[in-house]
Formats: C-alpha cells, structure tokens, sequence
C-alpha cells in the first residue's frame, strides 16, 4: 500500500464519518451530550464485551501495551507541567495543559483509525489501550480538576466505576474461564457493539460542529508539542524497550497520537476547569492531529 493509498483508506472513512456529523450539526439542533451518555453507558461496555470476551491477546502483550500506555501518558504530563510552570502559566490552566497533554481521544477517533490501518485483528489491542488510557485519564483529569474540593480517592473510585472498565473486566473474567455468550445473546452484543465507532466519530464531528473556535496560546502551543509529537515518540520507544513488535507496537504509537480526548471537556465543564479554553484546545489540536497522524500511519505501516 503506497502512501496515497494508506492515507486515503485510513484517514479517509474517518474523515468522512466526521464529516458528516459536522455537516449533520451546523443544520440540525443534535442533543450531543445524549449521544456521548449513549456511547459511553451503553455501546462502549457493550462493545468492550464484544472484543474481550473471546479475544486472542496474549497476557504479556496486554501487560507491554499497558506499561507502554501508561508511560507515554506519564511523560506526556510531566512534559506539559514542567513547560507550563516555566512559561509561568496560571494554575488552572496548568492542571488543564497536564490534562490535555497527556490523555488522547482513543476512542472516537482512535478505534477506528487502527482499525482501518490494521485490520479487525488489531482491535483487542486498541481496545486495551483505551481502557488503559480512559481509565487514567479520568483518573488524572477528575483529580487535577478536583483537588482543591475532593480528595485523589474519589477520583479513582469513579474512575474504576466507568462502565468500560466494568466491561472490561468482565468480559476478561469470562474469556479467562472459557465462557461463551448464548448464540442470540452474541449477536445482539455484536450488533450493539459495531454501532460504537461510527456514533463516536459522528459525534465527535457534531462538537466540533459547535461555536467554539481553536484559539493560539502558550497552554494550546504546550498541548501541541507535547501530546502530538513528544507522547506518540515516547509511546514508540516504550514499546521498543517492552519488545513490542508489528501490530502491537503501531497500535501502541497511533493510539499515543491522537488529539486530546473529547471527554477532558467534559471534566473540565463539570468541575469548572477552564472549560472554554480546553473546549478550544481540544478543537485545535484536533485540527492539527489531521496533519501528524498520517505521519505516524506512515512511520508504523
């Protein structure tokens, strides 16, 4: 597959879908806070059953994706303190930079993009890294937002409580033991579950929809550099070391690269964390991210 053609069938779908959600949104009224509680209540647990219940993935490969997920996060936070603190950026938008800077959009754009690059095979991979990163990050992003009014336990408790990792870990219970779903019961997961990329990317594309426009500052400058280029560069020297290779290890890259996850604006709006500034930073960066994730694809494929 030649340049041109990778970007085209990878980015492209996603580019589309998108697409028409933000064309779907600039003339229709959509409720897009009820197709977020629908992706993440219903068809994100139901598609995380799907993949884990009879997925083939190999407990030292999900332990290397894990570590290797986590430490691409790690640096990605500590990079954007370490900047912000020295551009003598406020507080505020200090802890919404370590937020922005480390936690990446896995699962509206990320899913899907290694899916189109990768083939079906490398979902369980995705998917482990998005639960991986999701749970961190709404860990990191309640507990940075919530640290002057509720303590780090609450933050973990909830984010141990999201109804993917509850999933998760489910489903992996029943793949450890052998069990297998009733044939209508499977179907019904199968169907439910392919349902979850496209609702993603569509709403993904009604928000951005939105009248919120990017706007150029230090903390969206810090975001850029850190969670676009530094993160995805730390993500493949983890998996370099961890003895990642071939799929696993582009998996781990491209999910590294995506663009702030959507649902750092929903952190920051619940707990007033500078929610207009991250809203733009999200939007920005995305916009950017169409730029660097073709050359990650091509770095990985």
């Amino acid at each position: 597959m030649d340049v041109v053609e990778l970007l085209i069938n990878v980015m492209g779908p996603v580019i589309v879908i998108v697409g028409l959600g933000w064309f779907a949104g600039t003339r229709m009224d959509f409720d897009v806070a009820t197709l977020s509680r629908l992706a993440f209540w219903v068809l994100g647990p139901i598609f995380v059953l799907d993949v884990f219940a009879d997925a083939e993935l190999d407990s030292s490969t999900v332990v290397k994706l894990t570590i290797g997920g986590l430490g691409a996060m790690a640096v990605g936070a500590v990079l954007a303190y370490a900047l912000a603190k020295g551009m003598n950026v406020p507080a505020s938008r200090t802890k919404a930079a370590v937020m922005t800077g480390s936690y990446g959009n896995v699962g509206n754009a990320g899913l899907a993009i290694c899916a189109f690059a990768f083939g079906e095979e490398a979902i369980p991979a995705a998917a482990v890294l998005m639960i991986v990163v999701n749970t961190t990050g709404i860990f990191l992003g309640v507990a940075l937002a919530s640290a002057q009014t509720a303590g780090f336990a609450s933050a973990m408790k909830r984010s141990l409580l999201t109804p993917m990792t509850i999933a998760a870990i489910v489903a992996m219970g029943l793949n450890a033991v052998g069990w297998d779903f009733p044939v209508v019961l499977d179907r019904s997961i199968s169907i439910a579950g392919g349902a979850l990329i496209p609702v993603m990317l569509i709403t993904l594309g009604l928000q951005l929809a939105g009248d919120i426009r990017p706007e150029i500052s230090a903390d969206s400058g810090i975001v850029v550099g850190t969670k676009l280029m530094v993160v995805p560069l730390a993500a493949a020297l983890f998996g370099w070391l961890l003895g990642l290779e071939g799929d696993d290890l582009g998996v781990l890259v491209i999910q590294s690269c995506m663009p702030p996850a959507v649902f750092t604006a929903v952190v920051a709006l619940e707990f007033n964390l500078e929610p207009e500034r991250v809203t733009k930073t999200v939007l920005g960066t995305t916009l950017v991210a169409l730029f660097t994730i073709p050359i990650a694809l091509i770095a990985v494929t």
